[in-house]
């Protein structure tokens, strides 16, 4: 039987040797970053912030390579092997380590940003030392977990907080519908799909659920919204849609419209939408419902601000729980205070698609 707590010291002594050794390789005058996109621009303007200027983007699109872009050059490759690498992708079908293994020994990834300027943060990343003050929660999660899946998981992505080594089990595959965790596939289900992109949640809901009740989705992108809206209009089903945000409090939110998967709440976006509570949805269906939301880092406030709906009604839920370092900690056990049985899977080959899966104990 693991010992959590001895367990977790080991993960705390190997992160701080494995700090010391990426902020001594680090070259912050001689390095490039790898991908060009929306993380490698966002990346550029972080270290920026702190007086850094890489070297340029490292990009694979031919099209890109001798361009420049945000007054960086994009060159195919670097020009000496001892310059470091910043890997700047962040997607879940994305093989981490194989891009790693690839420039070698001195390549980050953009994650360790914080680890080398603790005032930055992005995604989900943080610096190591910030998980000490959780040791004794991260001990409750572990024991609150319902199965041991969920208790391996849990320590892999604990491992790779600290570590930043991509080590992860086999991942699950389709998101949100596990048949592992008790899911009512042959009941009438109602559900709610707070951050529904273009519906392909809806649709892996509906291959799931033979017996489908009312369906709401909700996406605060406008294109995506468009989309969505077009294939729920499609459905022979009771069904609604809104182009609005789901948060712990109504109001306006400032979002940036991508159009694609990379929308995001954001205090600088370029739109406003409205949101609303986990509440508001709620009184569109009755019970059983199943409620999943990728709200991209709302999902703490929805749970903070539901707490007596989901003691008394008890939806099933499916929740991110890794857009900030500690809602792999905190939620899981504000829900399990709430009478929820916790398990946790992750979707994606890079292992960051953590979900949470609450379902009444």
């Amino acid at each position: 039987m693991t010992n959590i707590s001895e367990t977790i010291d080991a993960l705390f002594e190997r992160s701080s040797r494995e700090l010391a050794d990426k902020i001594a390789f680090f070259d912050s005058n001689d390095f490039y970053l790898y991908g060009s996109g929306n993380m490698g621009r966002a990346v550029l303007a972080l270290f920026r912030k702190v007086g850094c200027e890489p070297r340029g983007f490292i990009d694979d699109t031919p099209a890109k390579q001798g361009t420049v872009i945000d007054g960086l050059p994009v060159v195919s490759a670097p020009v000496s092997a001892s310059s470091s690498i910043v890997v700047c992708i962040h997607n879940p079908h994305h093989n981490y380590q194989n891009t790693l293994d690839r420039f070698g020994e001195k390549t980050l990834s953009f994650m360790h940003i914080p680890w080398l300027f603790p005032e930055l943060s992005i995604a989900h990343a943080a610096h190591p030392n910030s998980y000490r003050q959780y040791r004794n929660d991260i001990i409750a999660v572990y024991e609150a977990l319902a199965d041991e899946t969920s208790r391996r998981t849990f320590l892999e992505q604990l491992a790779f907080r600290l570590t930043l080594e991509w080590n992860f089990s086999e991942f699950t595959e389709p998101p949100y519908f596990p048949n592992d965790i008790g899911l009512p596939f042959d009941s009438p289900v109602n559900f709610i799909d707070a951050g529904a992109y273009d519906g392909d949640t809806v649709k892996l809901f509906l291959q799931h659920f033979p017996r489908p009740g009312k369906i709401v989705a909700v996406e605060a992108d406008p294109t995506n919204y468009a989309k969505l809206k077009e294939y729920m209009d499609g459905l022979d089903i009771e069904q609604s849609s809104h182009h609005a945000a789901m948060d712990g409090v109504e109001g306006v939110l400032k979002f940036d419209a991508t159009g694609d998967m990379a929308a995001r709440l954001s205090e600088k976006g370029q739109i406003t939408v409205n949101s609303y509570t986990l509440e508001h949805f709620m009184k569109e269906v009755g019970d059983p419902c199943y409620v999943k939301f990728d709200v991209e880092g709302a999902e703490s406030s929805i749970i903070e601000h539901s707490q007596d709906l989901l003691r008394d009604r008890k939806p099933i839920l499916a929740v991110s729980v890794y857009h900030h370092a500690p809602d792999m900690i905190e939620i899981p056990l504000s829900l399990h205070r709430l009478g929820y049985r916790i398990t946790l899977r992750y979707h994606g080959i890079d292992g960051a698609d953590l979900v949470l899966y609450g379902t009444a104990a």
